[in-house]
């Protein structure tokens, strides 16, 4: 069933990531998530061709490269956005600003046209990332049937529907990917396949706080709740996307990637 319908037919209306209400240090907060959870895993394979970019190795080292880019980009957004919802929303207009409103103004009208660009690229690298993560499981997963290592959207299909195709040795492994990875299809792969890549359905997208007091710039995407109803805000769907959700769910994953694929070369 395509996942928007999956979307209308529940009684829920807000879908996706919850936002994350830690206040947010900008510096922190990407030397976190721009270290690499596979760096260990991968040193311990070794492959000289990944200096190079190439190879599986290679390719996945690109991949998180500009997935921890792109997060720094959305992270930045957040923090220069809440500042100068802050300070300068209810600005009095004849007031002058000061020296360090002065530049949070400046920095919020430079990086503003590009918000949701950089959002989007997010998401689509985000994808890429895991499509190159699951390639690397190529290196230890054995079976008579083995899934696609291409692309994680197949990957997961497969081990879902066939998870006694791999060895027993390995069913840990498709429970892991099946059972904590729903945060792929909703919001990533349905914003990324719906309402990126190819020709979308009528849909509005703006960007937010779930509260007042949060740090997390929430990008939301309102969907008709009903393919028949005849104006798009009658009744909605909404499909909320969050950086900092994002960043923690990808670290989980590939953390524990990489203490499973530790674990294959000690066998």
């Amino acid at each position: 069933m395509d996942i928007r319908e999956l979307i209308r037919t529940s009684p829920e209306i807000v879908f996706g990531h919850r936002p994350v209400t830690d206040r947010l240090n900008v510096k922190n907060e990407f030397r976190r998530f721009s270290a690499d959870p596979l760096r260990d895993y991968l040193t311990a394979v070794g492959d000289k061709n990944a200096a190079f970019f190439q190879g599986d190795i290679g390719r996945y080292k690109q991949a998180f490269l500009w997935y921890a880019l792109c997060l720094g980009r959305t992270i930045d957004h957040c923090s220069v956005a809440r500042r100068f919802d802050r300070e300068l929303r209810w600005h009095p207009v004849t007031l002058k600003y000061s020296v360090q409103q002065e530049q949070i103004a400046r920095k919020r009208k430079s990086i503003r046209p590009y918000q949701e660009l950089d959002y989007q690229n997010l998401i689509i690298h985000t994808c890429i990332l895991l499509d190159r993560t699951i390639a690397l499981s190529r290196r230890f997963l054995q079976g008579r049937n083995l899934p696609s290592f291409t692309s994680f959207t197949q990957h997961k299909a497969f081990l879902k529907k066939h998870s006694s195709a791999v060895e027993v040795g390995f069913r840990d492994y498709a429970d892991r990917v099946v059972s904590t990875t729903d945060w792929f299809e909703i919001p990533l792969k349905v914003l990324r396949d719906k309402y990126l890549m190819h020709s979308a359905e009528r849909h509005m997208v703006f960007f937010g706080w779930s509260t007042e007091k949060q740090w997390d710039l929430e990008m939301t995407t309102i969907i008709r709740a009903s393919r028949n109803q005849k104006y798009l805000l009658e009744r909605v769907k909404c499909i909320r996307f969050s950086p900092r959700r994002l960043a923690r769910d990808i670290d989980t994953f590939l953390s524990w990637f990489s203490e499973y694929g530790q674990a294959t070369l000690i066998k």
